[in-house]
């Protein structure tokens, strides 16, 4: 399957995905099926991922070696919950609102420690969600790409995680 994810990929980074395919490979298929407890969706599920990856291999490329299989890691659960979700017809449609961004001036003097605290206490989606797009800097189109879902719902996602943790926030008065 490697030759096919090598036609996305330019020639002076196909040593490099290939170590990180070699690397993940073996631990994304274990976390897939974990997830989801059928081979052939687990298969599916890390095919999806690398083609993702191999996609967006020139970003993803930049990061350390320890960032790309977190990446990867992140992806693969993701994507499989996401076809879990799929199998099972449970998706449920959130309609979608415009961003609501916090208020600056109210989270100025806010620790380092406690928003470690309070971010701790996301589930796991909304810290990855938060991780991609402050940390690393992805957009929308990225995200859904890596999660496989539509643009919107990762846009979705990134405004539940901001209000779940403004939830958090204001529920512990550390503000």
């Amino acid at each position: 399957m490697l030759p096919i994810y090598m036609a996305l990929i330019d020639d002076e980074d196909v040593s490099d995905f290939e170590v990180l395919y070699r690397a993940c490979r073996n631990k994304a298929y274990i976390i897939a099926y974990k997830i989801l407890k059928n081979e052939s969706l687990a298969e599916e599920c890390v095919s999806e991922v690398f083609f993702s990856v191999a996609k967006n291999f020139k970003k993803v490329n930049n990061l350390t070696s320890y960032e790309k299989q977190k990446y990867v890691v992140i992806s693969v659960r993701n994507r499989a919950f996401n076809i879990l979700s799929k199998e099972k017809n449970n998706n449920s449609n959130v309609p979608y609102e415009d961003d609501i961004y916090f208020n600056d001036k109210d989270y100025y003097e806010f620790s380092y420690d406690q928003w470690v605290c309070c971010i701790r206490k996301l589930n796991k989606t909304d810290r990855d969600i938060l991780y991609l797009v402050c940390v690393h800097g992805m957009d929308y189109k990225e995200i859904a790409d890596s999660f496989g879902i539509s643009y919107a719902a990762a846009k979705q996602r990134y405004w539940t995680a901001k209000n779940n943790l403004k939830k958090i926030i204001l529920k512990e008065g550390e503000i």
